[in-house]
């Protein structure tokens, strides 16, 4: 007998799946496109930055996205920080895994707003621009429409 009948005869004693001890053993689930994990940075450079996603590879922050970031927001990351990465491509060419700061906030500015709109709760944002028929409003950095009928007009008087 060998050791994988071992294995599946202890599990089958135990009436454990063989599958769900696999899954609980590694605790990850597989990585989908489009998908916003929580990670830890790794790695900080001027090229590239590196999150452990909990994977068998850190995630990688391309430098084409950290050219069109601020150069103060590239300064604020640091290694051991907590992030929310957008997985852009759960695996390259190269095998990396691609992931995105700037998409990833997006998202999660994206999901404050949905929870605004099911809460109907109001708040306070920047103006962005308005039209005649409202204002457009930000929430993070999701642009968002407001129209004049919603407005509170207690501070205006007609």
């Amino acid at each position: 007998m060998d050791s994988k009948d071992l294995i599946q005869e202890a599990a089958q004693s135990e009436n454990v799946d063989l599958e769900s001890l696999l899954e609980e053993g590694y605790g990850f689930t597989p990585l989908k496109r489009g998908e916003v994990r929580e990670g830890v940075i790794v790695s900080v450079s001027p090229t590239e930055i590196l999150i452990d996603l909990g994977g068998k590879t850190e995630g990688i922050v391309s430098g084409r996205e950290l050219e069109r970031m601020p150069r103060e927001s590239l300064t604020r990351y640091k290694i051991g920080d907590e992030v929310l990465a957008y997985v852009v491509n759960p695996e390259d060419k190269n095998g990396n895994i691609v992931v995105s700061l700037i998409r990833a906030q997006l998202e999660k500015d994206w999901r404050k707003a949905e929870g605004l709109y099911e809460t109907q709760d109001m708040f306070s944002g920047q103006v962005a621009g308005f039209n005649k028929g409202g204002l457009i409003v930000r929430v993070g950095k999701v642009r968002g429409f407001v129209p004049a009928s919603q407005l509170d007009s207690s501070r205006h008087p007609k």
